[in-house]
């Protein structure tokens, strides 16, 4: 028995080293397409599950995770890597400069998030519901579902994701664009060096919901939305600018997307 026992446990053990990496993601989130791209630039194949909001508190818990934000990647180990930016670490991904995108991460692309859903929460009408909820569990979309007028007022308290305060956060967009755009004025279009590195990545897939990208993965993600008018004229506007331009230019020439979502 003893003999059969060590046998099975050596069986275990070479599985769990051969298991593919799991991402756990919101689907729109731009930091959880920061990691998402990462893994793909690096060829590094895994699986993605995609959580519905609320849902995701309870499954970061179980895993004894540190904090309750997105992405998570699960390693073939079983060890936990929590945060784009330690999952670009991870992947080994170089052309970084930290400074830019301590800034990118810090302030730009949360006061992007927290602009457009100040308008999407609060149109009934935006679509912002069914993209939240296009997740690999058909439970966690049913229930999402049920307790949306729930999950709408938690998610517009949690993140002051007011109409009043629109017009304040969109001047501020444009101050983030400014910023970015006399970065490139004095780097070009590669921000550390010749070649794409860590740093093009992120500033690309950070500033990645002002392009209103119809590149894989963005297009599939977002399908569906209706943008208000209180933001639909400034994403117009912002269409125009050299920063979102550059967005789309790197997506169209860098992002190779793979097909990894969990069913």
């Amino acid at each position: 028995m003893g003999g059969t026992d060590h046998s099975m446990n050596d069986a275990l053990l070479a599985a769990n080293r051969q298991r593919r990496p799991l991402l756990l993601t919101l689907p729109p989130s731009h930091f959880c397409e920061r990691a998402r791209w990462a893994l793909d630039r690096q060829g590094i194949g895994y699986d993605e599950e995609r959580l519905a909001p609320g849902a995701h508190i309870l499954r970061l818990r179980r895993l004894g995770a540190s904090a309750t934000s997105l992405p998570l990647l699960i390693r073939g180990d079983g060890s936990l890597c929590q945060g784009s930016d330690r999952i670009l670490d991870w992947t080994g991904m170089l052309g970084g400069d930290p400074e830019i995108e301590g800034r990118l991460e810090q302030n730009t692309a949360p006061l992007i998030r927290h602009c457009l859903y100040a308008g999407l929460l609060s149109d009934p009408q935006s679509g912002i519901r069914d993209v939240l909820l296009r997740v690999s569990s058909k439970s966690q979309a049913i229930v999402g579902r049920i307790a949306w007028p729930f999950l709408r007022r938690i998610m517009t308290s949690g993140m002051n994701a007011r109409l009043d305060v629109l017009p304040h956060l969109i001047d501020q967009v444009d101050h983030e664009l400014d910023w970015f755009e006399q970065i490139l004025a004095e780097r070009g279009d590669s921000l550390c060096g010749k070649e794409f590195g860590r740093t093009d990545l992120t500033a690309a897939s950070l500033l990645a919901p002002l392009a209103l990208l119809q590149a894989e993965p963005a297009r599939s993600i977002s399908a569906g939305i209706r943008w208000p008018q209180s933001l639909a004229p400034h994403l117009a506007r912002w269409s125009d600018r050299p920063s979102v331009k550059w967005v789309r230019k790197v997506y169209d020439a860098e992002r190779v997307p793979s097909k990894n979502v969990a069913s």
